[in-house]
């Protein structure tokens, strides 16, 4: 051909490949880089929103060109995904976005074949200005302002893979000069032990100044039943609430004196004779000075240890409290796993110790960690120092303002929960004027839409978090320092519930799901309900019992909360996930792809670690793995039912564009089944890790991967039965399909997701605590074939394997014990969590297939068989075809 035409700059070898080069020649001709923005076979540096452009790309690494995915960039950060993981032929089409008006985007675009990063490169376009009315656009496209957290606090975030918050530099640190410091390396020591049951113990203390509040009977008869035990102690002499579990005892001022003279540290802080020390506490907690009790309460574990000393934890709480059963939250795992555990209510968007319901063990340290003095910016009575300020006459507020900090300073694990707590705006907006006290159980009646529940996107509430830079000012009135860090606040619901915090000193603050338990559909509890400022109108109807179950109403209006002794149906306290424990696999492909051992592992961990009470496998046409399907075989020990399905529920094509790879069949028929059935979708490589239960009290959750997209994905998805969120995708899914790889599932779900407000009672999973520890990107998952340390699977309830980038390279699950570069990988060390490896390894021994040249040829086979048995074939391949009956 250049012989032929030496001039030409393509070869004329037909019409359409002229075409075709033609343009590329062009292109290459204006535009020197690698890739570009074509429109009408011109590279351009400025282009409109809503214009239909070309993508095109000249590089290819792999021998078959391989794979294609790319994104546009806004200065360096992902702005738009431009297309998933598509056959790389050297260009795509693609509409300028609204969002993008008025930005200087670069194309940011790979080609090749993963997963090692040098089988593919990636490119980026020169800068190109996007015009249009930008105005218009922005009211279309305005993105969500992120939660408050104060009334000066409205962050714009960019959502990026952050991690934990790190809280080494938090502006207060111990004052050597000022006290005993005592930390990790001191003799902590650890809580009691069990109960000869094997159960912990908790006990609760208040001390209480003056005569004891009008509602202390009803505390009392709820406490009773609670599954702790209560010291009150109170200084004003009066008969008493007799109850089980709950015990009050007289404790005049003088006793008190004396209890806080015998603390070494206070004795040594005052140097005061004892005589003088007894008037100064009589001065400053006089009954007419109530409020200042709360600053006792860092000081119970000492002033009240010969009381609490066969108990496994101590805590403080207050009496305008209503209680439920406390063993359904403060479980043994909590207990076990923290130093100290708090419920604030959710009213302050700020991390504090909550006087309502805080738990220390019961340890050395934590009977003494009021000791020593801190030192940093904001303001700082009596030199930092507890010891020194607790007998002044005004309330310092230790316990919820301070107090946080004298136990985080010890570098200990703490969990911060603010979904225990029911308060009087959190009963408003779950829709609920019905409170109902059932054995035992604290229950908000709601109408069961779900309307009110918390959602919560944890990446993005964690990019909030760190863009908050460590505020501690959270409590305004009282400025800075005054709280131990700021955190997300969900300003349409003026609530903070829906995560739990964990701080951690290894590895900072890190966010968690923390949805509210659900006792049936209609019915949410709670540990406790903190009257707080409607103890003023709260009436129990003592011409009925406090013995048994309580109905109570809140007035909408006033606020006022009465309740009476009502025998309530028992039938009702079933505990109910909103998610049933269904799993469910779908197989779309007809015998044409190997089932192979991540499969069986996929399907195996699902019923070892979720224990379901179904094991669901789809399959289409009812045709199951026959083609070497010994895997199958042996996966089949786990499965409950094997269902069918016709190829006539999924549509033949969508707009105009056939619905033919397996893929894009699986991606329709499990949104189908989770609206039909509920339950957890899995992929066939998402292997389980532990129990989901935790997360089946949400609505609805999902999990974003790793890598720069951070992309809310539909590898593994969770809903309960006929989900009007189900539903809504799956329309949404299939007006948007156009035969490309992810822009009808995971493009959609992820828009979805981010359109701002989350729907009520729906959960997106952090990458590195969820589903989706690697991304797709096959560099990243290599990573997590060599890297040590980089995921932490306790933290994760399931690994993915995304199988159809990595297959090559683990086709033997026997690479994680004959290969040095990998067994002690994070990939391996993840797959050992899912099962038992040793099994695995010795079905492989035993003769069950891995992929080899001779299986793929079988495959291939097989593919062609099935196109000649079925009217509707499933076709492997990844181009756009083209519904010829339909047009």
């Amino acid at each position: 051909c250049k012989q032929a035409c030496p001039s030409m700059v393509v070869c004329l070898v037909t019409w359409a490949a002229f075409s075709t080069a033609f343009v590329l020649s062009l292109a290459e001709e204006s535009h020197p880089g690698k890739v570009w923005i074509d429109v009408g076979g011109v590279s351009v540096d400025e282009v409109k929103t809503g214009v239909d452009v070309t993508i095109r790309w000249d590089y290819f690494v792999s021998e078959d060109d391989g794979y294609a995915w790319g994104y546009m960039k806004v200065d360096g950060s992902v702005a738009d995904t431009i297309t998933g993981n598509t056959k790389a032929t050297g260009s795509f089409e693609y509409k300028i976005p609204e969002k993008l008006c008025g930005k200087r985007a670069q194309v940011h675009f790979c080609s090749g074949s993963p997963p090692r990063k040098t089988k593919h490169a990636c490119k980026q376009s020169s800068e190109v200005k996007i015009m249009g009315d930008c105005k218009a656009s922005a009211d279309l496209q305005k993105e969500p302002q992120p939660a408050r957290t104060t009334a000066t606090t409205t962050l714009a975030f960019a959502l990026r893979e952050l991690g934990p918050l790190e809280l080494s530099s938090r502006g207060r640190r111990w004052n050597p000069q000022r006290g005993p410091l005592q930390g990790p390396a001191d003799n902590v020591g650890t809580a009691g032990p069990p109960s000869p049951d094997g159960n912990f113990s908790v006990a609760f203390v208040t001390a209480w100044l003056g005569k004891l509040p009008s509602y202390i009977e009803e505390f009392a008869a709820s406490a009773e039943e609670a599954g702790a035990t209560f010291f009150i102690f109170h200084t004003h002499a009066e008969s008493t609430p007799s109850r089980k579990n709950v015990h009050f005892r007289h404790m005049p001022l003088d006793e008190l004196a004396s209890r806080l003279f015998d603390i070494e540290a206070i004795r040594t802080a005052y140097a005061k004779p004892k005589d003088a020390f007894t008037a100064l506490v009589h001065e400053v907690y006089a009954e007419d000075n109530p409020a200042k009790g709360n600053d006792l309460k860092p000081l119970y574990g000492a002033l009240f240890e010969k009381e609490l000393q066969s108990f496994t934890h101590w805590g403080w709480t207050d009496l305008d409290t209503i209680w439920g059963n406390l063993k359904n939250f403060l479980t043994p795992s909590l207990l076990s796993s923290y130093d100290v555990i708090s419920a604030p209510d959710g009213a302050r968007p700020a991390l504090y110790l909550s006087g309502q319901l805080t738990v220390f063990k019961n340890a050395p340290l934590w009977r003494r960690f009021f000791e020593g003095c801190i030192e940093g910016k904001g303001r700082l009575n009596y030199g930092g120092c507890y010891t020194e300020g607790f007998l002044s006459e005004a309330n310092v507020m230790y316990d919820e303002k301070v107090a946080m900090w004298f136990a985080a300073l010890r570098q200990v694990r703490i969990w911060v929960d603010f979904s225990m707590i029911l308060i009087g705006k959190r009963w408003t907006t779950l829709s609920s004027r019905h409170l109902h006290r059932r054995d035992g159980q604290l229950l908000a009646i709601t109408d069961g839409t779900g309307r009110g529940l918390p959602s919560v996107d944890i990446e993005r509430a964690n990019v909030h978090l760190h863009n908050m830079q460590n505020k501690s000012d959270c409590f305004s009135e009282f400025g800075e320092g005054f709280s131990y860090v700021c955190v997300p606040f969900d300003e349409s619901r003026d609530d903070a519930y829906g995560i739990a915090y964990e701080i951690d000193p290894a590895a900072g603050l890190r966010l968690w799901p923390s949805p509210l338990r659900l006792a049936n559909q209609n019915e949410v509890e709670f540990a406790l309900l903190h009257l707080h400022r409607d103890k003023s109108g709260f009436k129990f109807d003592r011409s009925t019992s406090l013995d048994g179950d309580w109905t109570c109403y809140k007035d909408g209006v006033a606020g006022n909360i009465e309740c009476k002794g009502e025998k309530l149906d028992a039938s009702e306290k079933k505990y109910e996930f909103l998610i049933p424990n269904i799993v469910h696999f779908v197989l779309t492909d007809r015998d044409t792809r190997f089932f192979d051992w991540p499969c069986y592992v996929a399907i195996k961990s699902a019923w070892e670690r979720l224990r379901p009470s179904e094991l669901l496998v789809h399959v289409l046409d009812g045709v199951e793995p026959a083609t070497a399907g010994d895997w199958w075989k042996e996966a089949r020990k786990y499965i409950t039912s094997v269902i069918p399905y016709p190829r006539s529920v999924v549509p033949r094509s969508l707009n105009g564009v056939m619905v033919h790879h397996p893929a894009f069949i699986g991606d329709f028929r499990r949104m189908q089944v989770l609206y039909e059935w509920g339950g957890i979708y899995m992929d066939t490589d998402a292997l389980s890790l532990r129990s989901f239960d935790d997360l089946r009290r949400w609505k609805a959750v999902f999990g974003r991967q790793g890598s720069e997209e951070m992309r809310v994905t539909v590898g593994l998805m969770m809903f309960e039965k006929r989900s009007s969120l189900a539903a809504d995708l799956l329309t949404k899914m299939k007006k948007a399909y156009n035969g490309v790889w992810g822009i009808h599932a995971g493009h959609v779900l992820d828009e979805v997701m981010g359109q701002g407000k989350l729907p009520d009672g729906v959960a997106v999973l952090g990458h590195s605590t969820g589903f989706f520890a690697s991304s797709w990107l096959a560099a990243d998952f290599f990573e997590l074939m060599e890297e040590t340390n980089w995921i932490d699977w306790n933290r994760c309830w399931s690994l993915h394997l995304y199988n159809s980038q990595t297959k090559n390279y683990t086709k033997d699950p026997r690479m994680c014990r004959d290969d040095a570069r990998y067994s002690n990988g994070d990939l391996c060390i993840g797959l050992r969590m899912a099962t038992d490896m040793e099994q695995v390894y010795n079905l492989v021994d035993r003769g069950l297939p891995v992929m080899n040249a001779e299986l793929e040829q079988q495959f291939e086979e097989r593919r062609g068989q099935q196109s000649a048995e079925y009217e509707i074939p499933v076709m492997h391949t990844l181009d756009t075809v083209h519904d010829t009956l339909e047009l």
